[in-house]
Parts: structure tokens; C-alpha cells; sequence
């Protein structure tokens, strides 16, 4: 099962990038035409010129395992704008996790690495592709109350968003992700995103 899963994921992405080359080329033969060379090397702005920025905060009281917690973590990314609608990067996060219970609290730290591809349909909406290596640290001994929870080791998400910078440097960011590679069967394989981003 989890092989057909990759397969289509894959599918999916090869897709996803195809359909974004297919609409910069369309676009392209409306522009006037420029040498690659010039556009690629532009003194404009130089390298940093096609860098943006970005990074979500997220703050969460629920429950575990019949218990109370809290999570925080924060989830920087820098992309790089291939051309104006597609662009690819490196996206990493951290996560502190405590569960309220009447001993010590267990405390848990998340972290996730990985790249990703984003492609940007109009001002406003975009689509992403990411692969995240995410892994669990106990930051203490405390964990027989914390029952049988586990943290997935590989993500693969597709999904879409919006953006409210339209052309401007700074603006928010909202998105929906869904996770391929999840086999929780308790979990429910969707994740929503908020975050800022700078330059996108």
C-alpha cells in the first residue's frame, strides 16, 4: 500500500510540475524575449533578488492520550523563484510538546527538514509540493503516561493556498496540506498552515 501511495504522489508531482512549465512557456511567448543568460544573471538584483522568505508560528492547547497539553513551534522556509510562477526551497520546523499529567509532564521536541516546490497560479493562489524527514526527541524519562502516541518519520503533502501580499513584499499566508505518506489510522491526514512570507 505504501509503495502505491509514493507512486501516486509521485504521479502527482510530476504532474504538478509539467502543468507549472507548461504555463510559464505559454506565458513566456507573450513577453518580449530576453536572453536566458541575461535573465538568469540579472544585475538587478543580483542572487538575492529571487529569494523569498517565510515561516509559520503555531500555538496549540489540546489533549493526548486523556490529558491536557500545549505545543509551539515555528516553521521557517526560504524559497528560490525559478521564474515567476514556480519556485523551490528548503523548509524546516521545531515543535515543543508537554502533556499536563498529575506525575511529571512528559516533554517532547518535534523537528521536520525537507524541501518543497510551490507553484504560484495567480497574486493570490499557489500549490505546494513537500517532502518532510520529521523526528521525535523525550526530552525526559517521564514517558509511561504518555501512552502508545507516534510521530510519523516521512511526510509527503500536497495542497494549495492563499496569499494576501499580491505583488507586495510582505503579506500572510494560508494553507491546506494533505499527508500521503501518513498510516495513523486514528490521525486524520490534513494539515492547515499560518504564516507570514516576504518577497513572494
Amino acid at each position: 500500500m505504501t509503495k502505491i501511495i509514493r507512486i501516486f504522489s509521485l504521479l502527482l508531482l510530476f504532474t504538478l510540475v509539467i502543468g507549472i512549465s507548461t504555463a510559464e512557456a505559454q506565458r513566456s511567448k507573450k513577453k518580449k524575449k530576453k536572453d536566458s543568460t541575461e535573465e538568469y544573471f540579472d544585475e538587478s538584483g543580483g542572487f538575492a533578488h529571487r529569494l523569498w522568505y517565510g515561516g509559520g508560528f503555531n500555538l496549540n492547547f489540546g489533549g493526548v492520550g486523556g490529558f491536557n497539553s500545549m505545543q509551539i513551534g515555528i516553521s521557517p522556509m526560504v524559497g528560490f523563484k525559478i521564474n515567476d510562477i514556480l519556485s523551490v526551497g528548503p523548509r524546516v520546523s521545531f515543535d515543543y510538546l508537554e502533556v499536563f499529567t498529575q506525575g511529571s509532564n512528559p516533554r517532547y521536541a518535534f523537528w521536520g527538514v525537507g524541501p518543497f516546490a510551490r507553484g504560484k497560479f495567480t497574486e493570490t493562489i499557489f500549490a505546494q509540493v513537500e517532502y518532510e524527514i520529521r523526528g521525535v526527541s523525550n526530552l525526559n524519562d517521564a514517558s509511561d503516561n504518555f501512552g502508545g502516541f507516534q510521530e510519523n518519520r516521512e511526510n509527503f503533502y500536497i495542497g494549495a493556498g492563499y496569499q494576501s501580499s499580491g505583488g507586495g513584499l510582505i503579506g500572510y499566508e494560508i494553507m491546506a496540506l494533505y499527508n500521503f505518506l501518513d498510516q495513523n489510522p486514528t490521525n486524520i491526514p490534513l494539515t492547515f498552515r499560518f504564516g507570514l512570507n516576504w518577497n513572494f
